[in-house]
């Protein structure tokens, strides 16, 4: 879409714009909407930066890229002319307020800081949301309206046969690919383990409290938190609303100079000491102990799943269901891999998919970096030339898409011959 790679260009394009007096004016009139020069030949440099295509070594090519990217400009506002007019797409300016947020923080996180971003940019936060709120509002308009017009498109078995017979010679080989389910079980730390911490802090707080050893000192030794422990485990002043709510509750019902219980939160426990207070904010300092799991534990771990292999050794069937439901346990590996790309298959659980020839079988448990796993390996298929009984699904998937994008550029076609559309000489 136009706006995405005007949006891009801003950040990523390291072509310079040479000959201002040459990019300025109007490239095109659409609708009730003006194209500039500037505004093509910026989504142009992107496009060649892409494409590795220098402009200044290749200038047919660039030029070709140029005259392109305004065909699609002028594509796009013609669009976006007839979706203003349906009154059935409706966009929220919050819809349109957090797709903003999460551009600007994807840019930011390749820049690598807020002030890099902007530095970049050249323009303040609010400049820059001002600047794109509404190009950012018009490309989500045109892609609903887009998806409105093909939403509804379906395709019938002739159709992806005559797809398949006339395209097959340009159709991707489909790549080497698994089909697997796995169960995959955490190591967590269990009663046993959590009392042992807790235990040690509060012996850490008794050296403090009866033995006047240093606070300070006891967090650069024993805390586990990377980014105060070499600080004496201080956090400095922070506002409601900062911190873990449990840390927090803990924190502001101290008296200044003492030292909470253990506090569990999401990453440990912690004790936590409160240094001062003015008025709503409070300055502290805390350390940190992460709870690790035990042999203990892990022992529980691998009984559990000796308890699986014999349920499905009585019932295969039953691994999916399992699969599945520890994957909503956990959100980890766990779950069902239907045709999965070995592209897409972690290293960890690939290398115990490769060598088998005799399809299903019941891979042994083993380790991971977070736990145990178990594979139940259904299928494999080398890298082939798709067909109609090796890829239907995939074949249908090109057929349905071809169909849309002819529909869709009929479409358009139509929407241009009823716009006003005035080109200019490049």
């Amino acid at each position: 879409m136009f706006i995405v790679y005007s949006f891009l260009f801003l950040f990523f394009c390291v072509y310079p714009v040479a000959a201002q007096d040459r990019v300025d004016g109007v490239a095109a009139i659409v609708g009730n909407n003006t194209i500039l020069h500037s505004d093509v030949l910026q989504q142009a440099q992107f496009v060649a930066l892409e494409q590795n295509i220098d402009p200044l070594r290749s200038p047919r090519l660039f030029k070709n890229i140029y005259l392109s990217t305004l065909n699609s400009l002028i594509d796009q506002y013609a669009i976006l002319g007839f979706a203003e007019k349906d009154t059935n797409l409706i966009i929220s300016n919050d819809e349109v307020d957090r797709a903003l947020d999460q551009q600007i923080e994807t840019f930011i996180m390749r820049a690598g800081s807020e002030d890099l971003f902007l530095e970049m940019a050249g323009m303040s936060m609010r400049q820059l949301r001002s600047e794109y709120w509404k190009d950012l509002r018009n490309m989500m308009l045109v892609e609903r309206y887009q998806f409105s017009k093909i939403e509804g498109f379906d395709i019938s078995r002739i159709e992806v046969e005559n797809f398949f017979y006339t395209y097959k010679d340009s159709l991707p080989v489909v790549p080497e690919h698994y089909s697997f389910s796995i169960i995959e079980i955490p190591f967590a730390a269990g009663a046993v383990s959590e009392q042992k911490v807790f235990d040690f802090l509060v012996s850490l707080k008794q050296d403090v409290e009866k033995n006047g050893v240093s606070f300070d000192s006891l967090a650069i030794i024993h805390s586990h938190d990377p980014g105060t422990s070499s600080q004496g485990g201080y956090i400095g002043f922070t506002t409601r609303g900062t911190l873990l709510q449990e840390f927090e509750e803990a924190a502001y019902a101290l008296s200044i100079g003492k030292i909470s219980n253990p506090i569990k939160t999401s990453f440990g426990y912690h004790i936590i000491r409160l240094i001062d207070r003015q008025g709503e904010k409070i300055s502290t300092q805390h350390i940190l102990q992460t709870i690790d799991f035990s042999e203990e534990d892990k022992s529980l771990v691998v009984d559990t799943f000796s308890n699986i292999l014999l349920l499905i050794n009585e019932e295969s069937s039953v691994f999916d269901s399992l699969a599945n439901s520890y994957f909503s346990r956990f959100n980890n590996s766990s779950g069902i891999y239907n045709n999965s790309s070995i592209i897409n298959i972690s290293d960890i659980f690939l290398n115990k998919l490769i060598g088998h020839n005799k399809f299903p079988v019941l891979i042994d448990p083993f380790e991971t970096d977070r736990g145990m796993a178990l594979i139940y390996l259904y299928g494999h298929m080398n890298e082939s030339r798709p067909n109609l009984e090796n890829s239907w699904y995939t074949i249908y998937q090109y057929a349905k898409q071809h169909k849309q994008n002819e529909y869709f550029n009929n479409l358009v076609e139509n929407i241009r011959k009823k716009t006003h559309i005035k080109i200019f000489q490049y």
